[in-house]
């Protein structure tokens, strides 16, 4: 493991010299040390002796709480611990990580995701065999498919899977989503948002626009271009990053910012799925952290600022008013649903906070 280099080290041409993995933990410190060794054992087993990777992780506010210096150089010699008295928001601290980074290839993760097999040799080679990408998304698995990769040495190669049409599979419902309905998207435009606002995706949840928008008809074993990839795993060149000022530092707290750098980044060349680097991933935790009656009107507020950043002015106004909308159909029909995943009156807090926000009276 090499301690991050200055930038002016990092190799010309094609070839990757370095990858640095970039972690951001709040109030998961145990998540986070999980995950650095996770990423350790498979730094030792690489293919690629000559790879070098580098880590970079921010302790984001509450101390402790979210890092504990000493255990992570423990696991991981040379790491690079960056610790902030407040928690700055997502997007500043791994904009402050990747400021520091030495690779060509910044690897982003979340805390909860667990490297399976050998990620960085398949990354590497992902970026040298296709100069057009300008990033590649790893697949994530739930725990259940983790494990089963695993026992079935299926980690050993995507690429060498055979060829042949893939098999259907359906899309989790909304509110429950897995790794396969979760991770990949088109980016946002109104249709979808109408479905998703006015609750046809709940009614259809494996309707035929909900499948396109989540490429779930692709054949999951092998490479393809994307519009979207969450950030929970998403490895980017380091030059084309910087040139574009990394993340908007406006999507504070989280959510939304990994969003925005892919429409910027598909503006500079390709993102890909790339199979061959697996992790596992949870998912969620932040926001259960939070509950449900913070997150929602956070998720929305930057919502709403994407849309003012990327749709045209119709389109925003469009947009809001189905918010609005959006939100007293859910306070209307909360009584009338039979399951609901959170309890009603935090669900109902969590609607009309968003609704301030549509009305600009939240903080």
């Amino acid at each position: 493991m090499s301690a991050p280099q200055a930038a002016d080290s990092r190799p010309a041409g094609g070839r990757v010299g370095e990858i640095t993995a970039i972690l951001v933990s709040w109030r998961d410190a145990e998540d986070l040390e999980a995950s650095v060794r996770s990423l350790a054992e498979a730094f030792r087993g690489r293919a690629r002796a000559d790879l070098r990777v580098s880590l970079v992780a921010v302790g984001n506010g509450d101390g402790p709480a979210s890092i504990r210096p000493d255990r992570i150089r423990e696991i991981w010699p040379g790491a690079l611990i960056l610790t902030n008295e407040t928690n700055s928001g997502l997007g500043p601290a791994a904009n402050q990580a990747a400021s520091a980074a030495a690779g060509d290839v910044l690897l982003f993760l979340n805390p909860d995701t667990r490297a399976i097999g050998d990620p960085f040799s398949a990354l590497a080679r992902g970026f040298e065999e296709h100069p057009e990408a300008v990033a590649l998304a790893p697949r994530l698995l739930d725990a259940d498919e983790a494990d089963e990769a695993v026992e079935s040495g299926e980690i050993a190669s995507a690429a060498a899977a055979p060829a042949g049409p893939p098999h259907p599979r359906r899309l989790a419902p909304p509110g429950a989503e897995d790794q396969f309905t979760f991770q990949l998207r088109t980016l946002p435009r109104l249709w979808p948002d109408a479905r998703e606002l006015f609750l046809l995706d709940h009614l259809f949840p494996n309707g035929m626009a909900r499948r396109r928008a989540r490429y779930a008809d692709a054949d999951r074993t092998r490479f393809f271009a994307v519009e979207q990839a969450a950030a929970a795993a998403l490895a980017v060149r380091a030059d084309v990053f910087a040139r574009l000022r990394g993340f908007d530092e406006a999507f504070v707290p989280a959510w939304f910012e990994d969003v925005d750098l892919c429409a910027r980044l598909g503006e500079e060349g390709a993102i890909l799925f790339w199979p061959d680097a697996r992790f596992r991933h949870a998912g969620g935790a932040s926001s259960e952290r939070l509950g449900y009656d913070r997150f929602l009107p956070i998720l929305y507020r930057n919502a709403l600022r994407y849309r003012r950043k990327h749709y045209a002015a119709p389109a925003r106004w469009a947009y809001r008013g189905m918010l609005a909308a959006g939100m007293v159909l859910r306070l209307a029909v909360l009584p009338l649903r039979r399951h609901v995943p959170r309890p009603r009156s935090e669900s109902a807090r969590a609607y009309r906070g968003v609704l301030a926000v549509v009305l600009g009276r939240h903080p």
